[in-house]
């Protein structure tokens, strides 16, 4: 069966259903009313008994943007217990996977409930998927919003989503019809509409929580963004030949160095304005390198462009000159 086919059976189905949708789904009463819808996504890397990773995704369907923050294992919860220390605790007393993270889940919620300087609404359901394992230099966030987007072009996920949403709806249960819903928004969105991000450390998570609960400014930027170029690819040459690049696109590159080698290229955004770390993605040109955000204001500049292996040969003529 096409996937034309599938998501043909899940436009009926969902018409079928309108009625139901708009008394029972909490993600069509907040599209309808332009309001964020929050869940859980839990990522596990595939054959790995380690922790699984845990992102808050908050969707704005004004925007039709979508961020996935990873609440890192190590984010401090009661008790001096870390995020991966009371999934452990959990996993032992349950004995089940699930049950393990949905209670590190909730636990990371009351901490979000903490620091953040906006109301945070309710976070309803949760999704999980099965991650590639994350080499060392990779964000879980990044895998997390690339693995979104894959599911909702398989076929399979669309059937599983269907059936499920048909129980629930004759059972009256509207929760279950957001995870075919949202798949059908997910697919609708364009990658760069995907925000990962890597929640920082405790004296900077409140600002960025601020910034991710709020509409983006509408102000024009009052600065060119800021860049420093890091290359990890292990081919000489190849920051200058970005830094040429970026600086003929507007970037103000600051700095240029050589870094430990890496796979995959990424675009840190260091202080929480993801819409310059995008700007400046899409100036390098390299289709594999992704944006994250990772905040880190010690660095002094608005973007860190870590080259890796995977855009070697993506400066090769040269072109580009200085402004």
């Amino acid at each position: 069966m096409t996937l034309e086919r599938v998501l043909a059976i899940a436009t009926i189905a969902a018409a079928l259903g309108a009625a139901r949708l708009e008394a029972g789904s909490p993600l069509a009463a907040r599209v309808r009313d332009g309001r964020p819808w929050l869940t859980w996504l839990e990522a596990r890397e595939r054959g790995s008994t380690a922790p699984p990773s845990l992102h808050l995704l908050i969707y704005d369907p004004v925007a039709r943007r979508l961020a996935v923050l990873h609440a890192p294992g190590d984010l401090k919860l009661d008790r001096g217990r870390t995020l991966d220390r009371a999934y452990l605790e959990a996993l032992k007393a349950t004995r089940d996977l699930d049950a393990a993270a949905a209670a590190a889940e909730d636990l990371a919620e009351a901490r979000l409930r903490q620091l953040s300087p906006e109301s945070i609404p309710a976070v309803r359901g949760r999704l999980a998927v099965e991650i590639a394992p994350l080499g060392a230099e990779e964000e879980a966030s990044v895998a997390a919003a690339r693995e979104l987007k894959i599911r909702a072009r398989r076929p399979r996920t669309w059937l599983s989503l269907v059936r499920r949403g048909w129980r629930g709806l004759w059972a009256g249960d509207g929760d279950a019809l957001d995870p075919l819903l949202f798949a059908l928004e997910t697919r609708r969105m364009n990658v760069a509409d995907l925000r990962p991000v890597r929640l920082p450390d405790e004296a900077q998570a409140p600002a960025l929580l601020g910034r991710l609960l709020t509409p983006d400014p509408q102000e024009p930027d009052v600065h060119a963004t800021t860049a420093e170029v890091l290359n990890g690819a292990g081919v000489p040459g190849l920051a200058s030949r970005a830094v040429k690049m970026l600086r003929f696109k507007g970037v103000d590159v600051l700095s240029a160095a050589t870094s430990t080698a890496r796979e995959r290229t990424l675009v840190y955004d260091r202080v929480g304005d993801f819409r310059r770390a995008a700007q400046t993605l899409s100036s390098l040109a390299c289709p594999s390198a992704r944006a994250v955000t990772r905040v880190d204001l010690s660095r002094g500049v608005d973007v860190s462009v870590a080259l890796g292996a995977d855009c070697a040969g993506a400066f090769a003529t040269g072109e580009g000159r200085d402004p």
